[in-house]
This record gives C-alpha cells, sequence and structure tokens, in this order.
C-alpha cells in the first residue's frame, strides 16, 4: 500500500464489503493494496447487484468513496448511490468560512453567509466541458 511518504510504502490492505442491509449479510467483498477508496464504490455497488439480483439498487457509502466518476459509473448501471462531497477546503482550518457554511435559497438564486449577507449570482463559466 502506497503512502504519501517519498518512495516509502508499507504492506497492508485494504478491505472492501457491500452489505445487505436488510438481511444484515456481506453480499461482495474485495481485498485491494490501494491506500483510498475512491474509486472502489462502482465496483463493490455493481458486485453487489450481481449477487442480490436486483434491477436496481441504492448504496451508501462514507465520504471516501466520493469521486464523481464513480458516482457517474453506479448511475449508468441503474444504481443510486448517496455519499456525501469530501470535505477540501482548508478555508475553516484557515479560520475562514467553509462552503459548508454558505445556506442557498433556490427562490432568490442567491446564498447567505454566516454573516446575514447576501452572496447574488453574477456569472457562470464552463471549464472541462461543465457549466
Amino acid at each position: 500500500m502506497a503512502t504519501s511518504g517519498r518512495g516509502t510504502g508499507i504492506v497492508g490492505y485494504n478491505v472492501q464489503t457491500a452489505v445487505d442491509t436488510k438481511n444484515h449479510l456481506i453480499v461482495a467483498h474485495e481485498v485491494t493494496n490501494v491506500g483510498h477508496d475512491r474509486n472502489q464504490l462502482a465496483n463493490m455497488a455493481e458486485q453487489a447487484k450481481a449477487a442480490m439480483g436486483a434491477s436496481d439498487l441504492n448504496v451508501v457509502a462514507d465520504r471516501g468513496y466520493f469521486s464523481g466518476e464513480e458516482i457517474r459509473k453506479c448511475h449508468e448501471a441503474g444504481i443510486t448511490a448517496f455519499v456525501p462531497k469530501c470535505l477540501t477546503s482548508g478555508a475553516k482550518a484557515a479560520g475562514r468560512f467553509d462552503k459548508a457554511d454558505f445556506i442557498y435559497n433556490a427562490e432568490t438564486n442567491e446564498y447567505r453567509c454566516p454573516a446575514g449577507q447576501r452572496l447574488i449570482w453574477r456569472y457562470s463559466t464552463v471549464e472541462h466541458d461543465m457549466t
């Protein structure tokens, strides 16, 4: 299993399991030596779907599994994935407001900051074919 150190590693395994919540049984499992879970969601969800013989499936995973590509693969396979986004902002640690501190109001299409100020929509942009 790779680590963040320069040229170092540790011997270790990452066990993935998928559990049927109705019967509390493991329906799929896999052992990897990859140190993170980001690329495991679709694979494990598809294994669980096949093992359970389900035509569609809802899966729940922790934020370590969050990956837009993996969620898209699940969607294409008839699997609805519920995975919270990763908390990647360093703003809170630096004493600033984090994205989660801003509340969206769909009726006015604006955000309200923790100080009570309105943040109005100004423009949109396209990056990597995404608006």
